[in-house]
């Protein structure tokens, strides 16, 4: 899942954007599940707008049964422009490589059914600042099946793992050395160290990977 994230991590000043009402649309063939993923939703400080209007993020049900096209091409079409959409995941675990495949095709998420609305609220909200979001019940799926995550990144230090939660909120250098209490020298030693123990090349990659690998809460 190298691939999976093309993010561009929110700064300060869109700080006020994500906490801005959220609206969301449902798709589900199942009128069970299109009930619970509006309930969900509602739960979640959504509001649960009809296709035919504006809205910020389509959640869109699949399961193991829904027949989804092997191109990336054919899946991009499940993408209604310009909203982003957010695949709610219902049952068993999506086969290896699904997620991946979604993901390329533009899905901006992929939350399972059963995700508590607090996360669900934190997930949506990401998604509409750019980011791709996958819950690390499906991440943690894909790195056991992948050789290419076969190869986990070194662990963080407790310190390294405030930082790096801190750089997903949109922090900068300097807010985060006056939130820890340490100089902006220090916070940058621990921002490369970071980089260098998850293989990032940038905060945005280093965030993206702590979200994939489940250090970064959705």
């Amino acid at each position: 899942m190298q691939t999976a994230f093309a993010v561009d991590v929110p700064r300060r000043a869109a700080l006020a954007e994500a906490n801005a009402p959220l609206s969301v649309a449902v798709t589900a063939v199942s009128v069970s599940i299109r009930a619970r993923i509006e309930t969900l939703a509602h739960l979640a400080g959504a509001q649960v707008k009809s296709e035919t209007e504006r809205y910020d993020i389509l959640l869109l049900a699949l399961d193991a049964s829904t027949p989804l096209p092997t191109s990336t091409q054919a899946l991009s079409l499940l993408i209604p422009a310009p909203a982003h959409v957010c695949a709610i995941w219902n049952g068993t675990a999506p086969p290896r490589g699904t997620v991946s495949r979604l993901l390329r095709a533009g899905i901006s998420g992929v939350l399972p059914i059963g995700i508590a609305p607090t996360r669900l609220r934190s997930a949506l909200r990401t998604i509409r600042t750019g980011l791709q979001v996958v819950d690390p019940v499906f991440t943690r799926e894909e790195s056991r099946l992948s050789p290419i995550a076969s190869s986990s990144p070194e662990e963080l230090t407790d310190r390294e793992q405030e930082v790096l939660t801190m750089l997903a909120e949109g922090l900068s250098n300097k807010e985060i050395s006056s939130r820890l209490s340490i100089s902006t020298h220090t916070v940058k030693f621990h921002i490369s160290s970071i980089l260098g123990k998850l293989g990032a090349g940038s905060r945005t990659e280093a965030v993206s990977i702590g979200m994939r690998s489940g250090r970064v809460a959705i």
